[in-house]
C-alpha cells in the first residue's frame, strides 16, 4: 500500500462523514462536497493501486526477459543435438546437397537474369 492509497482512503472515509453529516443536517453542499471527496478519494486510491501494478511488472521484467533468453537458448541447443543426430555420420552427404541446392539455384537466378536482358 502506498501514500496515494492511503490518502484515497482517507479521503473517501471523510467524504463519507460529510454527506452523512450534510443529510443529517440537511445541507445540501455539505453532502455535495461529501460526495465530490469519495470521488476523489476513489480515484486516487485507484492511481495507488496502479502505480503498485506497474513497479511491479517493471520490477518483474529483468527475470521475465531472462527466462525468455533462456528457453531461446534452450531451443537452439536442442535444434543443434537434433541436426547433428540427424546428419550424424552423413556430413559429406548433407555438404554435397547444399551444394547441389546452391548451384541449382544459382543456375535459375542467373538464367532469370539474362532473360531481363533480352527482354528490355
Amino acid at each position: 500500500m502506498n501514500e496515494d492509497e492511503i490518502k484515497g482512503t482517507a479521503k473517501k472515509v471523510a467524504g463519507t462523514v460529510q454527506e452523512v453529516a450534510g443529510k443529517v443536517a440537511n445541507d445540501q453542499q455539505l453532502e455535495a462536497k461529501g460526495y465530490l471527496n469519495q470521488a476523489l478519494g476513489t480515484v486516487q486510491d485507484v492511481t495507488g493501486k496502479v502505480r503498485d501494478k506497474v513497479k511491479d511488472i517493471v520490477d518483474d521484467a529483468p527475470a521475465a526477459a531472462r527466462g525468455a533468453i533462456d528457453t531461446g537458448r534452450d531451443y537452439a541447443r536442442r535444434g543443434s543435438a537434433a541436426i547433428a543426430r540427424t546428419t550424424g555420420d552423413n556430413t559429406a552427404l548433407v555438404v554435397l546437397a547444399a551444394g547441389v541446392v546452391g548451384a541449382a539455384l544459382g543456375w535459375f537466378a542467373w538464367s532469370r537474369r539474362g532473360d531481363r536482358k533480352t527482354d528490355a
